[in-house]
């Protein structure tokens, strides 16, 4: 004969058909099959080392190991909106009967959570004392969740104190959540932008400098402001950043161009304007010259 495996604590979850031997028994092979699937469905990302289910004449057992908030997570997916199951968790020991695969569990952690799941209702889980002080181990936040549903006595006269995670304060607890994470972004985004004014404030960035070559003169205007003329202006700094640069010379037309400048970038505008020449004036319409001698002569003219 084998030797009984040691026990070991794990977190149960025992999800019970309510009122399953009353059903016909087409019906009760599809509410295991519905459940099984959701079960499947549920522990998909849990690792096979962390987990085992366990099948019962009413439901099942799915024992799992490490995280209580996971084991709460899953069992509350678990019951779903439809709330068709009873819900108990518990976190206890539990054994096999041998080493072999094929062995069978057995233990308190199963016992309490049965218990627990037959006094649930599927619109509500219950939790057991040694569940809810497990969680608050783990997530302190999330046990605060859980509110007292009353003492509870068996049929074998054993009294339990049970737990049901209250909607309310859950919502409560996410929406501070929210308000702390906001007012975190808040305050980070604040502090990034007092370091970098007090950073421009201290280390101010050298500016950008325009170097002006402009014959034969002309007025500058950058970003639709007058800076003077040149000559004799012939240097402007700037702050980094894209600007727009006219330069007006009476009679020509005005020079423009824009610049995406960086700090300490030095950048020479070379312009030339050509005057605008008058149109030549027409030449005289008549006769050539030597008309108005010949002229003056026949009268007595000189």
């Amino acid at each position: 004969m084998q030797d009984t495996a040691p026990p070991t604590q794990a977190h149960v979850a025992f999800l019970r058909i309510p009122g399953f031997q009353g059903r016909s028994v087409a019906e009760q092979a599809s509410l295991k099959d519905r459940l099984e699937g959701r079960v499947r469905a549920a522990i998909e990302p849990v690792e096979s080392g962390e987990r085992l289910v366990l099948d019962a004449e009413d439901g099942v057992a799915l024992i799992l190991f490490g995280d209580a908030t996971r084991a709460l997570r899953i069992a509350q997916s678990l019951r779903g909106e439809e709330a068709f199951l009873q819900v108990g968790l518990n976190y206890g020991p539990i054994a096999r009967t041998d080493v072999s695969a094929n062995a069978a569990v057995f233990g308190d952690g199963i016992a309490a959570a049965v218990a627990a799941a037959h006094f649930a209702t599927p619109e509500r889980i219950l939790a057991t004392e040694e569940f809810r002080r497990r969680l608050e181990l783990a997530a302190p936040e999330v046990a605060a969740d859980l509110v007292s549903a009353g003492d509870f006595t068996d049929s074998r006269l054993r009294q339990h104190s049970l737990y049901t995670p209250d909607p309310r304060r859950g919502a409560t607890r996410r929406r501070r959540y929210v308000v702390r994470l906001l007012a975190g972004v808040a305050a980070i985004l604040v502090l990034g932008i007092a370091v970098r004014a007090g950073h421009r404030l201290f280390f101010p960035p050298k500016p950008a400098v325009i170097v002006l070559a402009v014959k034969p003169r002309g007025e500058v205007f950058i970003d639709g402001i007058s800076q003077g003329r040149t000559p004799p202006l012939a240097r402007i700094p700037l702050e980094a950043g894209r600007h727009t640069i006219v330069i007006r010379n009476p009679g020509s037309p005005a020079f423009q161009t824009s610049l995406d400048l960086h700090p300490g970038e030095e950048t020479t505008i070379t312009h030339t304007f050509v005057t605008r020449r008058p149109p030549a004036a027409p030449a005289d319409k008549g006769e050539a010259p030597g008309f108005w001698r010949d002229l003056r002569r026949r009268f007595g003219g000189s």
